[in-house]
């Protein structure tokens, strides 16, 4: 995947990258069966724990007790609403065009991304299977760690993507 934009020092980088296909999906009193159904249709159980992540065919990230962020090609937004028969109601749409991603990766990416938000981002407290909607640098954000990734990956709306650039190109400076 091809940077957007990116800010580099001795032990941490930023990367915007594309965000890709992302999807809201929200359930009003779901059952355990439209919950099973919809994760297999989409190839990847929804989380049903807060603050988790589930990840296989897509990458879903719980949002809150109704909400889950699905990134990832799958199927349909139309079908995956269709398959939550038992909810009282169900809505996928897709939000990929209204959002931007960045990427902190390096030794000092917690310690880069500690200066925006007040989350404790260890690796022994915030593990791959996390993520958490917070304030970062003043705005809303998802904070989540992706398998493979020496970091973590932030999802903003996209109408801050030139404010996100101009805080990350300050805030780097001090790592060399």
């Amino acid at each position: 995947m091809a940077d957007i934009w990116k800010a580099t020092a001795a032990t941490v980088a930023v990367r915007e990258r594309a965000p890709g296909p992302i999807a809201t999906l929200r359930l009003r009193r779901p059952s355990a069966d439209d919950l099973a159904r919809i994760g297999a249709l989409i190839g990847t159980a929804l989380p049903t724990v807060p603050n988790r992540i589930a990840d296989g065919a897509a990458r879903v990230i719980w949002i809150g007790p109704d909400e889950w962020l699905i990134l990832g090609d799958t199927a349909s937004n139309a079908a995956i609403e269709a398959a939550a028969t038992d909810a009282a109601a169900a809505l996928c749409v897709g939000v990929g065009d209204g959002r931007c991603m960045f990427e902190a990766t390096g030794p000092d990416a917690a310690e880069l991304l500690a200066k925006a938000t007040s989350i404790d981002l260890h690796p022994a407290v915030f593990t791959e299977a996390m993520s958490a909607m917070t304030l970062f640098a003043q705005v809303n954000a998802i904070v989540d760690r992706p398998p493979g990734l020496d970091g973590f990956r932030l999802i903003f709306d996209v109408s801050l993507r030139d404010y996100l650039r101009r805080w990350f190109a300050d805030a780097i400076v001090e790592f060399g």
